[in-house]
């Protein structure tokens, strides 16, 4: 009889939880809820809220970049091949998600037990994106089949990089929190 109660309560949660429209794709996020009575467990039912805190500044975006020396052919469509000097770019986007988390806590030994009880917990997790610059977006290639593009300069690859990196703030912008 309480395998039967502790199932159809397990069926209710799930139940409450596809008529909340839960995100499929959203990530999980671990949370301690302080206070938890040793006799609950915890499962989740609803994400209340969920925006980013603190996105970068996009006139302050710097990327860092990195060169190496490859042996390419048929540079930019000739008969030349030669050892070159081609470049990468990265930004790092670091901003932190917000949020409120809405819990079920179900008794251990099923309803006999206790009662169920509904609580909310908040917090912050700290988010981290690497931007790398597209070579498509340079002139440089090398191979004629399929072209492989490349950056011939620092400066080219930064560009690319921090255009990306602005684009994926744009992209964010909407996701912010209201202050």
């Amino acid at each position: 009889m309480t395998k039967i109660r502790f199932f159809s309560a397990i069926l209710c949660a799930s139940v409450f939880c596809f008529a909340q429209n839960i995100n499929k794709s959203s990530k999980s996020v671990i949370v301690k809820v302080d206070g938890l009575p040793a006799q609950y467990t915890s499962l989740r039912v609803d994400t209340l809220s969920r925006c980013i805190q603190n996105l970068p500044d996009p006139a302050k975006i710097v990327a860092a970049t990195d060169g190496r020396t490859e042996y390419l052919k048929r540079i930019s469509g000739t008969a030349k091949n030669d050892y070159v000097k081609v470049w990468d770019a990265k930004v790092q986007l670091v901003y932190q998600w917000k949020y409120k988390l809405n819990y079920l806590l179900m008794p251990q030994g099923g309803l006999e037990a206790s009662a169920p009880v509904f609580r909310e917990a908040e917090g912050t997790a700290p988010v981290s994106e690497a931007i790398m610059g597209d070579p498509q977006d340079g002139e440089f290639f090398a191979f004629s089949s399929p072209r492989r593009y490349y950056f011939d300069s620092p400066e080219v690859a930064q560009a690319s990089a921090v255009k990306r990196a602005k684009q994926r703030i744009s992209e964010l912008k909407g996701l912010e929190c209201t202050k």
